[in-house]
């Protein structure tokens, strides 16, 4: 099959393309359409045999349900038994629109488009070019995202055919979808509203109007076996990218703290690791290749934009990729219930317990992985800053990078080691507001903390064993700083003249 693209221009000339488009699906064969969410793979939703081609297009499987676009809200009452009052007033508040109505079928629509359900979904989009579409169908269009089943959604034409070249008759190119997320879907079918997959229509816009609405409770979790999916990409894996993608979800400086830290580690094991962050928080990966997803300041960029991020990291070929979340706003539940998908539930919470950094350079690698399991069996989390191998490696790059990470308040304390603790320690000192001190007894490690308020332990690998490195470790992290005065001014001392030094060096 030869897959055409045609570029719509957006005035009276589009007339005759819509026409040969519409022909094409009373014809029985496919034509990829924009809307205002996504790219839509379309065919005639009152005939079996266009289902079935939809199917085999994308891949998809044949118990994932199809959504029923329509171009008038005149032309829903044939597609369903009965439509609830709730119904009604959703429709007419958010029709046209980037929302999908579940109902009770009715006889003339196809098993083959509904999964083999008694309920059909049926949405009215808004983008002008995708109503005049529908029109010129003159027949209800069938149309899941116009992409393979299981990649991200397709929002331009330039995507659709990269997925569907060979595959379908025609493409209509709107240029790029203006939502980027698919469409919010009500289930209207029961004894009260619920939504099945909430997007650009939030949760609290639906409440508004039917506060007796519910949200189901598959959304924020992965799909159970033999589940029987009411609503499209409820059951299989959806919107992923082909790397393995795992969520770090936390306070920014701390997540972007551990996302570093993830994709040094897998670079290390000789891995392609990328970042998905947000614009405002790249400079937090410098030297690693990142994918920004939008701004997080105004979560809309993100929505628009995530797709499309989505396949760059396909583009990119990352074999893992660290993501942050993007959960606040109003589109946050939105973007989180496709980022979630995208990393197949994959989400690591950080911080909620203390944090403790560690470096190290060749000469404290060895002692270092048995301090990291030793902090882990205390329930402490870890954030491994390097180095991850026993390769000769610079002290002064792992020592700044934990002193950095307890000065910025990503991490409570560190801890660094090196063949004596001396070198790594004097790196962590550069870095103003760190105290690392060398322990090589729990009576200094005692007395430090309780003196020296240090919140940073230099240990030497070749000068203690590690028996004794734990108990140093254990003391430096259960004793408190006394608190007195004398100490005190001390340490305010100190304090101003590491700031000063800072001023004079930064110029």
């Amino acid at each position: 099959m030869e897959t055409r693209c045609v570029r719509l221009v957006g005035d009276g000339r589009d007339e005759a393309v819509y026409e040969e488009a519409g022909a094409l699906i009373r014809a029985g064969r496919l034509v990829a359409f924009p809307t205002e969410t996504v790219y839509g793979l379309g065919g005639n939703g009152l005939d079996p045999a266009s289902s079935a081609a939809i199917y085999a297009a994308k891949g998809r499987p044949s118990d994932n349900p199809l959504i029923l676009h329509i171009a008038d809200l005149r032309d829903l009452p044939a597609l369903t038994e009965s439509i609830p009052p709730e119904a009604l007033l959703l429709a007419d508040h958010f029709w046209p629109g980037p929302m999908t109505l579940i109902f009770h079928k009715s006889s003339v629509v196809p098993y083959t488009v509904t999964g083999g359900l008694d309920t059909v979904a049926v949405r009215m989009p808004s983008h002008p070019a995708a109503r005049a579409f529908l029109r010129a169908a003159r027949v209800p269009v069938a149309a899941p995202s116009a992409n393979r089943s299981g990649r991200p959604s397709t929002t331009t034409a330039e995507r659709v055919r990269a997925d569907l070249d060979g595959r379908v008759d025609l493409i209509l190119d709107g240029g790029p979808s203006e939502i980027g997320l698919e469409s919010t879907i009500i289930d209207v079918s029961g004894d009260k509203p619920l939504i099945l997959r909430p997007v650009y229509i939030s949760e609290e816009a639906v409440r508004e109007l039917l506060p007796e609405t519910a949200l189901d409770t598959a959304v924020l979790a992965p799909p159970e076996e033999g589940l029987r999916p009411r609503a499209p990409g409820m059951k299989y894996r959806h919107y992923a990218p082909r790397a393995k993608m795992t969520l770090i979800d936390g306070e920014e400086r701390v997540a972007a703290a551990v996302i570093r830290a993830r994709a040094q580690e897998a670079l290390s094991r000789g891995l392609h690791a990328g970042v998905l962050c947000s614009e405002e928080t790249e400079r937090y990966y410098s030297g690693l290749e990142t994918v920004t997803a939008g701004r997080r300041s105004r979560d809309i960029t993100v929505a628009h934009r995530l797709f499309q991020a989505l396949r760059e990291l396909d583009d990119r070929g990352f074999d893992v990729v660290f993501s942050e979340t993007f959960s606040r706003g109003p589109l946050g539940e939105a973007i989180m219930n496709r980022l979630r998908k995208a990393a197949g539930y994959r989400v690591e919470k950080v911080g909620g317990k203390q944090m403790i950094a560690i470096g190290c350079d060749h000469g404290g690698y060895v002692l270092k992985q048995t301090v990291m399991q030793h902090l882990r069996d205390r329930g402490l989390e870890v954030l491994d800053l390097g180095c991850y191998s026993e390769a000769m490696c610079d002290y002064p790059v792992y020592g700044r990078a934990v002193g950095e990470a307890v000065a910025s308040g990503t991490c409570e304390r560190g801890i660094v080691l090196c063949g004596t603790g001396i070198g790594i320690s004097l790196a962590a000192n550069r870095v103003p507001g760190i105290r690392a001190a060398v322990c090589t007894d729990t009576y200094t490690a005692q007395q430090t903390r309780r003196h020296n308020d240090a919140n940073v332990l230099a240990l030497g690998g070749r000068v203690v064993g590690d028996g004794l490195a734990l108990k140093i470790v254990d003391t430096f992290l259960d004793t408190a700083f006394s608190g007195e005065e004398r100490h005190l001014h001390r340490l305010q001392m100190m304090d101003a003249w590491e700031f000063a030094k800072a001023g004079e060096e930064n110029g």
